[in-house]
């Protein structure tokens, strides 16, 4: 069955066809008509399978902006996730499905201004997506009407009751109306959920759709031993191979996520993390970069993963999960939509078990590969430089480079000139630092502590700045740890701080400035100072020290 067979309106179809949709997934072919039919639904699917439409685009067929009698909007459709990230994730397909209906689709959760939001509801609204916390915030304050609720979806229900949110739930859908239609969405099917389907749900159909039987011929899923200190020289490898767009990469704890992020971030990738101690506006500045292709690569840890899939290329899974289900969870965040996926597993001895009951679920046998030589690397890389100057030579202002080139074949040795070129060019496209931009940072003779790289800041004690505030804001607005800021050094018009050469790329990148009582305060590598020179070529030479040393505070 086709989306056109569905008889779905031109609109949606238009809006179906530009988001990429061509074919329905099975569980969208099952749950469209009925849902279109009026009838409530029990689906019991796995992330990756295509649930989200499969509720979105009956929704938006149907919906049609409506008034109270007082004139005001009503809201007609309300769809609880489990997370903010889920939250928003709904909220963007929905918008683009509905992009030629006149429909207000509004995301609201925890973390942010209630306030805002509140602004936010008080205009038309027709579709609310939203953590049961802050919708249940909104019902206490009398912000939110579900009296004109037509739609109620309940979006991976098991994750919702494993959070606590059971008796948020209940509370939720007894301010429903009676009439409504409700659709349940749920990994696995639980005594709990069987009992809320039994109270608010009316003859539900159930459909039931298994993720084992379409993961694996859409994903490629590829398994690479290693011992555990070899993965980050493994991943380097495979992202050097593979050349990804956009990756997510799975670790299991926070201090991972940590690690790997300053080793790739130091490597000069275009990357980013995740994980629970991050505050809302840290995450939702991570999130807008990732959708809008600023980065390559993510770094997350599982719950703070939960609902990003944007057209993911490659997952990798640094930690093998010990959970089975897991597994299915982070690979199913590629291969979406009918698209090819690719899923590596980074495998030590201590992970057989697991592995072993993942193979048990998917009912797939995983291969192991061999991960790339440097020859293979090198013989890709220049294939790599090879199809880019092949797309060049196509590119109308590949024209203004003939002069140029003109000019460097007439040298006494065209070919050792065109290898400088090739090799020039494919600096630019590897992911590593420039030598200009690492000597940018260059700790010597700057009067930093070994190890460290000292910075400028164009304000000090004149302006009230003290030793805490500049630890404060290096720490709110990067990701470098409190324990990680060095030596702080204040003046009157301005100060000096310390952070270890691994995060000083990283602190250059994101606070370039900020801004402390009215006052701008810019933030620059300090200049290389002569009188020290002499002090520093002795120290280093003689007093070479691994250990960080302990933050100090001076005056002057």
């Amino acid at each position: 069955m086709t989306f056109q067979e569905m008889g779905l309106s031109d609109a949606v179809l238009r809006a179906l066809e530009e988001a990429g949709f061509s074919e329905p997934t099975p569980i969208q072919e099952q749950v469209i008509p009925l849902q279109i039919g009026h009838n409530d639904v029990i689906g019991q699917a796995q992330t990756g399978t295509g649930k989200t439409a499969a509720f979105g685009i009956p929704l938006i067929e149907r919906l049609t902006p409506r008034q109270r009698d007082d004139g005001k909007h009503t809201t007609d459709a309300l769809i609880l996730t489990p997370t903010r990230e889920l939250a928003s994730q709904v909220s963007e397909e929905l918008r683009k499905i509905g992009l030629y209906k006149s429909l207000s689709v509004v995301t609201i959760y925890g973390g942010v201004s209630i306030e805002q939001q509140v602004r936010t509801l008080r205009r038309r609204t027709n579709i609310i997506v939203g953590t049961p916390g802050r919708v249940l915030d909104h019902l206490s304050r009398g912000t939110i009407d579900l009296s004109g609720v037509r739609h109620f979806v309940l979006d991976e229900a098991d994750e919702m009751l494993d959070m606590g949110f059971i008796e948020d739930i209940q509370t939720i859908m007894q301010s429903l109306p009676k009439k409504r239609q409700i659709l349940l969405f749920s990994a696995t099917m639980s005594p709990e959920i069987d009992r809320i389907a039994a109270k608010y749900m009316s003859q539900p159909s159930t459909v039931s759709v298994s993720r084992s039987n379409i993961l694996v011929p859409r994903i490629s899923q590829w398994l690479h031993k290693v011992k555990y200190w070899e993965r980050f020289e493994g991943l380097c490898r495979i992202l050097s191979h593979h050349q990804p767009e956009l990756a997510l990469i799975f670790c299991q704890t926070k201090r991972d996520v940590d690690e790997l992020y300053r080793q790739l971030h130091e490597r000069g990738y275009k990357v980013d993390a995740l994980h629970g101690d991050y505050s809302q506006n840290q995450r939702d500045q991570v999130m807008q970069k990732f959708r809008n292709h600023e980065l390559d690569l993510l770094i997350a840890t599982d719950l703070a993963a939960r609902g990003i899939d944007s057209k993911l290329d490659m997952v990798v899974n640094y930690n093998v999960p010990e959970n089975p289900e897991t597994y299915v969870h982070r690979i199913g965040r590629t291969g979406r939509a009918g698209r090819e996926g690719l899923a590596i597993s980074f495998v030590s001895p201590e992970d057989y078990r697991q592995l072993y009951a993942i193979e048990k679920l998917i009912k797939t046998r995983l291969q192991y590969r061999d991960l790339p030589t440097r020859e293979e690397l090198k013989s890709h890389r220049q294939d790599f430089l090879q199809k880019r100057i092949d797309d060049g030579i196509k590119d109308v202002e590949s024209a203004d480079y003939v002069e140029l080139a003109a000019k460097l074949l007439e040298s006494e040795s065209p070919l050792e000139m065109l290898a400088a070129t090739l090799r020039v060019a494919g600096d630019a496209l590897s992911p590593k630092i420039s030598v200009d931009r690492q000597h940018e940072l260059n700790s010597e003779n700057t009067g930093a502590e070994y190890g460290m790289v000292r910075f400028f800041l164009s304000g000090g004690r004149t302006i009230g700045l003290m030793c805490g505030d500049v630890v404060r804001l290096v720490t709110h607005n990067t990701k470098i740890p409190g324990a990680e800021v060095g030596k702080i050094t204040l003046q009157d018009d301005f100060s000096f701080v310390e952070v270890p050469e691994s995060w000083a790329r990283h602190l250059l990148d994101s606070l370039p400035s900020f801004h402390f009582r009215g006052n701008e305060i810019s933030v620059k590598p300090a200049r290389a100072r002569e009188k020290v020179a002499r002090f520093r070529d002795f120290r280093n030479n003689n007093n070479q020290r691994s250990r960080r040393p302990q933050r100090r505070y001076s005056n002057g």
